[in-house]
Order: structure tokens, then C-alpha cells, then sequence
């Protein structure tokens, strides 16, 4: 259980998290434009980087110090083993036999979109729980709400930049 001394560290790692998820779905709505055609190894490994850093950063927050993993919703419960399963034995720990079978363990332990979603939502309704049971001054739905539009604007402003030569 996270303590009130530490909420604010928490949410701000959350929204870190959170940040990774917009520009990767942002990016991935443009992986079938020309400028991904040009640099689909650079393209991917942005992907790749994001998808990694999105599974590691709920996989903390799935910690005991942080929300704890265990839900009420056995969907949510069946994510939360998902994240845990894929930093343990194939992102961080690169548990061998797993990287040997690596299709049948990534098919077994695949996350969709909406998985990470349904998670994220689960884990900001905890955030805001404990922003309420802490009388924090922290508003974490306005925090989330700052961070969307923020990512989105800075996502084009960055697109944006690549127009001028360096």
C-alpha cells in the first residue's frame, strides 16, 4: 500500500507511464504514412521502446508499495499477471526458456489495447481513492486530463519539428 508521504512520486511515475501510452498509440496511428515507410527500424524500435516502457512502468505501479495487483475484477486480475509475467521473465529478467518459446509465451501473455486501458482506468480509480483517503492536494483526474492533452499537443508540435532540417 502506497504511503502518503510517497502519493505524489506515484502519480507522477503513473503519469509517466500514462505519457508512454499516448505517444505510442499516437505513433502507431501513423505506421501507414510514407514517413514509416522510409524508417521502419527507427519507427519500430520508438514502438518497441514504448511498449516496453508502458509494461515495466505498470508492472511498478502493480507493486505492493505502489497499488497492489490484486483486484475484484478477475479480468483486471488476469492483466495484472499478463504485465507481471512479461517483465519478469521476458522484459527484465530474459528468463531463457521463455526467450525459446518466445511465440507461444508472447501468444499466452498478449495485451491488447483496451487491456492496457482497463488497466490503466482500474489503477487511476485507485490514485484517486487515495488522493481522497490521503486529502492530498494532488488532483489526479485533472493531472490525467493535463497529461492527455499536453501529449497530444507536444506529439504534433514534435512531428512538426522534423520538418526543419537539423
Amino acid at each position: 500500500m502506497i504511503k502518503k508521504n510517497d502519493f505524489e512520486n506515484v502519480v507522477w511515475d503513473f503519469l509517466f507511464t500514462y505519457r508512454q501510452l499516448l505517444l505510442n498509440g499516437n505513433l502507431h496511428k501513423r505506421v501507414d504514412t510514407k514517413v514509416y515507410r522510409k524508417n521502419p527500424a527507427t519507427w519500430n524500435t520508438v514502438l518497441l521502446s514504448l511498449e516496453t516502457g508502458i509494461v515495466l512502468g505498470l508492472a511498478k505501479l502493480l507493486e505492493e508499495n505502489y497499488f497492489g495487483r490484486d483486484f475484484y475484477d478477475e479480468e483486471l486480475n488476469c492483466i495484472s499477471k499478463k504485465i507481471i509475467n512479461l517483465r519478469d521473465s521476458f522484459i527484465a529478467h530474459n528468463d531463457l526458456s521463455k526467450i525459446r518459446n518466445r511465440n507461444s509465451f508472447l501468444k499466452e501473455n498478449q495485451l491488447t489495447g483496451t487491456d492496457i486501458i482497463n488497466m490503466i482506468d482500474a489503477l487511476k480509480k485507485r490514485a484517486v481513492e487515495y488522493q481522497q483517503a490521503f486529502s492530498t492536494k494532488i488532483e489526479v483526474q485533472k493531472l490525467f486530463e493535463d497529461t492527455k492533452r499536453n501529449a497530444i499537443n507536444d506529439f504534433d508540435d514534435w512531428l512538426k519539428s522534423f520538418k526543419t532540417s537539423l
